[in-house]
């Protein structure tokens, strides 16, 4: 990756931190501003930026993604069981 890419990359990833950690700024009617949490859109770019660079996690016991998991069985919720075949972010 050349300069200016690796660059606007490394921007771009902390960028999505931040995000995640402090949300964003935004106007309200009255034309203050306050700070909310990162809405569904913003949490969709950051799954897809990790999805795109190959960036996997399984869910286990003792994780945050086994804990959503479980929560979302609770609540009914039913996945589908995915076989092991390399797909485009893993091949």
């Amino acid at each position: 990756m050349s300069d200016p890419q690796k660059q606007m990359s490394d921007l771009f990833d902390a960028m999505l931190v931040k995000l995640l950690k402090e949300g964003r700024e935004t106007m309200t009617r009255d034309g203050d501003m306050v700070r909310v949490e990162a809405t569904a859109a913003d949490l969709n770019v950051v799954r897809q930026r990790l999805k795109d660079c190959g960036i996997t996690a399984i869910a286990t016991d003792d994780n945050q993604v086994g804990d959503i998991l479980k929560q979302m069985q609770q609540r009914g919720l039913k996945l589908v069981d995915l076989d092991d075949s390399p797909d485009a972010a893993t091949a």
